[in-house]
């Protein structure tokens, strides 16, 4: 190839065109007509063509390693970039979720709707009720109070697990008989919720609990 300027300052292969296309009337859409500013040269565009164009910056050096990966467009291989910046990345770390706090038991369900199913608890205040939102979702069980029917919460310094009221007016009870007040929950027993049953299962208790990190 012979990269010739014509005087209008366009770019073309002497060896295949007598004289500039570009100038010339009626000429033909061969070439794509690109305009840079380069390193050397006026600030005025200069029209050359996309493989041309690639093959003068190959001239220059800007290509150092022209086929390394074998990127092409429109069949014409193009320079890639050896080292990529990442300093301007977002860490996806960042936006991730906190990771789900360890389970220390469940509420399984004997007797409604859900029966067979369980209900992981965890650190503090699990809220009961039919709400999506609980901690405990008992969702279709119109015997349940929406929100805050009641409530099972874990207390990790002397792994014990509490139920106590919400703020709900309807009532619960631990194994027949009403809570009014925080009592202590053991392993096998049974919460009663309008017409639904959960029984306690422990994951955490005197043999074994979570380290707690200060």
């Amino acid at each position: 190839m012979n990269l010739t300027r014509c005087p209008k300052g366009h770019f073309y292969d002497a060896e295949k065109y007598p004289a500039c296309p570009h100038c010339a009337p009626g000429a033909g859409s061969d070439n794509e007509t690109v305009s840079f500013n380069g390193g050397g040269v006026s600030d005025e565009g200069k029209t050359i063509s996309g493989k041309d164009l690639i093959n003068e910056m190959a001239g220059k050096g800007n290509a150092a390693d022209v086929n390394k990966n074998n990127d092409t467009v429109s069949g014409t291989t193009i320079p890639v970039q050896e080292h990529l910046n990442l300093s301007g990345f977002v860490n996806v770390d960042d936006y991730c979720d906190d990771p789900p706090q360890p389970v220390v038991g469940w509420l399984v369900c004997t007797k409604g709707r859900h029966m067979g199913k369980d209900y992981r608890l965890v650190t503090g205040r699990n809220f009961i009720g039919r709400s999506g939102t609980m901690s405990v979702a008992l969702e279709g069980e119109n015997s349940v109070s929406r929100e805050n029917h009641a409530i099972v919460a874990y207390e990790p310094r002397q792994s014990i697990f509490i139920a106590q009221p919400g703020s709900a007016s309807e009532l619960f009870y631990l194994n027949g008989s009403v809570v009014l007040d925080p009592v202590r929950l053991k392993q096998g027993d049974r919460l009663q919720l309008g017409e639904v049953e959960l029984m306690l299962i422990p994951c955490c208790d005197d043999k074994f609990k979570w380290e707690i990190k200060k």
